[in-house]
């Protein structure tokens, strides 16, 4: 039996029997009522809105290994707060997958990590900070969302020592991803992208940081950082040629129509120190 007042609700809410198939089997129509009442009342949503967070919740304490058959986990006590903190757990596995993914495909490539450190740097504007395992660079593609996520093409130039991927930080905001880098062995710097692969006019001012960062990098290069160098630059020259010779183009934010071989000469920094 379904109490009127719990019909009425329902009804006034506009929430159907079907909106609620994936907790009926733990919980009766006036506990759903309840609870999701109760929810609304700390949230700023409406019961009906929360239902969606409610089985996005659920759905991802099972992909977890939760017991989502335990009143503490499906009735859960502030529901937005965990629904949130899951979604966190959720990014962080799938780095975890994904950096494994990598180092498994590429190895070796967690040493050079680990031998990145002579490449930082900091002043009083800027910093420059060495990556210290994949997850890292994982998570800097994840915040910037640019191209680090999707290609391999980056891990494969960084197991082979022909370029590294560094991060560029303000000094008052160094947990804060800002600008990625690709540099050769020798400093050179390719590349430079925040959000979704864009160079915004603040890079100007970190340029000039760039060259004070080279300038001192050049006295801590050994010999076969030299060697790894003189390749890096051979491979970036051919690659270069091959994308102005197949006439290759970028359809992305800011860059429609352009030539990639233009994009990748014009952001090139060479370290002439």
């Amino acid at each position: 039996m379904i109490k009127d007042n719990v019909i009425a609700w329902f009804s006034k809410w506009q929430i159907c029997p079907e909106d609620l198939l994936f907790v009926l089997d733990r919980m009766s129509p006036e506990q759903m009522k309840n609870y999701l009442e109760k929810q609304a009342e700390e949230s700023e949503k409406k019961p009906k809105e929360l239902i969606g967070t409610w089985k996005d919740y659920l759905g991802m304490a099972s992909k977890l290994g939760m017991d989502v058959k335990d009143p503490i986990i499906y009735r859960v006590r502030k529901l937005e707060k965990r629904h949130n903190e899951l979604v966190q757990l959720m990014i962080e596995k799938k780095l975890d997958i994904k950096a494994e993914e990598i180092t498994e495909k590429f190895p070796g490539i967690e040493n050079v990590c680990e031998n990145l450190r002579k490449y930082e740097y900091s002043d009083h504007t800027f910093k420059i900070l060495a990556p210290r395992n994949i997850k890292d660079i994982l998570e800097e593609g994840e915040e910037l969302q640019h191209c680090i996520i999707g290609k391999d093409t980056y891990f494969a130039r960084m197991a082979k020592q022909e370029s590294y991927l560094l991060f560029l930080r303000k000094k008052n905001a160094p947990q804060k991803p800002y600008y990625t880098l690709e540099v050769e062995p020798d400093g050179t710097v390719r590349q430079k992208r925040t959000y979704f692969d864009r160079q915004n006019p603040d890079i100007k001012q970190a340029e000039k940081f760039l060259l004070r960062w080279q300038k001192q990098l050049s006295r801590k290069l050994n010999k076969e950082d030299k060697i790894l160098a003189l390749k890096s630059r051979d491979l970036r020259k051919r690659e270069i040629e091959d994308l102005r010779e197949k006439k290759v183009k970028v359809n992305g934010f800011g860059f429609t129509g352009k030539l990639l071989a233009d994009i990748l000469e014009e952001d090139l920094m060479e370290n002439a120190a």
